[in-house]
């Protein structure tokens, strides 16, 4: 059976399948399913999870001890399969295709796939698949549709809009639904909106809470940095400047960033999955993009090297050593998110 995810969660609701296979780019909509998915089945007393990623040196085998183990206290699990490529392989297929054919009653089988093409779907292999499973086609929110589908999710979380403050919103995000929700997450926040006291905000409310929230405005300037978007980063830096945020908070948030960094990529360098390795160091879903593309880009020894500038900048916003820390630490930003260059001091 086939459906689209704005129906998954009221099919979850109705009834669990036994086999689910969530298809698509759209990062939030995929996460946000596979939340629904994993509440529904603890509430039937699936209590195990077993997670495996797909990748070259991925072994078949795994799956099926997880798919056919009996548990010694009885428990009922979810096995949830990431794909890192929409490209399945032959023996996945098969694999796949038999379990498929007799589920274990104690499992639910969740799949995650990056979006697959027309012409697999019509394939012999996947409709075999499907004829025992829920797809579930994950696909972005189409521009013309996005501003009712922000308005929407700010009713959900209390947030009662005007016209002009979800335009705003839509315009800001430019269809990225991950910024989109960061964005309504914080005015929830900033407001102490709830689904139960609603607040009503308007596109002068949505500017100011927004403009004044330097501990975001933080974590919007590092993704920006991450991203290499070098004139929104210096746009935030100075921003931040203006508003009278300590040099020394900015350097320590971006420091703790390098860390993490460095911490990832010496786990995947050691062969673990990139995505496993970012939930481990407690990467938020909602910088999960950000920082997939900095590991893209950037080399541990430069990494370990940006360490040493952060030391520097220390001492510089301290008194021991000369120079500015903000310019010290435009330089380091846009260094992390790819711009090689030293801005004099």
């Amino acid at each position: 059976m086939r459906i689209y995810s704005d129906k998954l969660q009221a099919s979850v609701n109705k009834k669990l399948e036994s086999v689910y296979w969530l298809a698509g780019d759209e990062t939030l909509l995929i996460q946000e399913g596979l939340d629904g998915i994993r509440k529904a089945c603890r509430a039937q007393h699936f209590e195990a999870w077993d997670l495996f990623f797909v990748d070259s040196r991925f072994q078949w085998q795994d799956f099926l001890a997880s798919a056919n183990s009996m548990s010694l206290f009885s428990e009922r699990k979810i096995i949830e399969v990431r794909f890192e490529s929409a490209r399945i392989e032959d023996e996945a297929r098969k694999i796949l295709a038999d379990y498929c054919q007799s589920p274990n009653s104690d499992n639910i089988l969740i799949l995650v796939s990056p979006r697959l093409e027309a012409s697999a779907l019509n394939t012999k292999w996947f409709k075999a698949i499907e004829s025992h499973a829920l797809f579930v086609q994950v696909w972005p929110v189409d521009a013309d549709k996005l501003p009712a589908w922000i308005d929407q999710r700010m009713r959900k979380h209390g947030l009662q809009a005007d016209r002009e403050a979800v335009q705003l919103l839509s315009d800001r995000v430019e269809g990225n639904l991950l910024a989109a929700d960061q964005e309504i997450e914080k005015l929830r926040i900033l407001t102490g909106a709830t689904a139960q006291q609603p607040i009503n905000i308007n596109s002068d409310t949505v500017i100011k809470l927004v403009a004044d929230s330097a501990r975001y405005s933080v974590f919007s300037l590092i993704d920006a940095a991450l991203l290499g978007d070098a004139k929104r980063t210096l746009k935030i830096l100075n921003g931040l400047k203006a508003e009278g945020t300590e040099a020394l908070n900015v350097l320590g948030m971006t420091t703790r960033e390098i860390r993490i960094l460095i911490n990832i990529l010496r786990r995947t360098q050691g062969g673990q999955p990139l995505a496993s390795a970012m939930q481990q160091e407690g990467v938020r879903r909602l910088h999960e993009a950000p920082v997939k593309k900095a590991i893209a880009n950037i080399q541990l020894d430069t990494l370990e090297s940006l360490l040493v500038d952060a030391r520097e900048i220390d001492a510089t916003v301290k008194g021991l050593a000369k120079g500015d820390p903000w310019n010290k630490l435009s330089s380091l930003l846009l260094n992390l998110g790819g711009t090689h260059l030293c801005i004099e001091t």
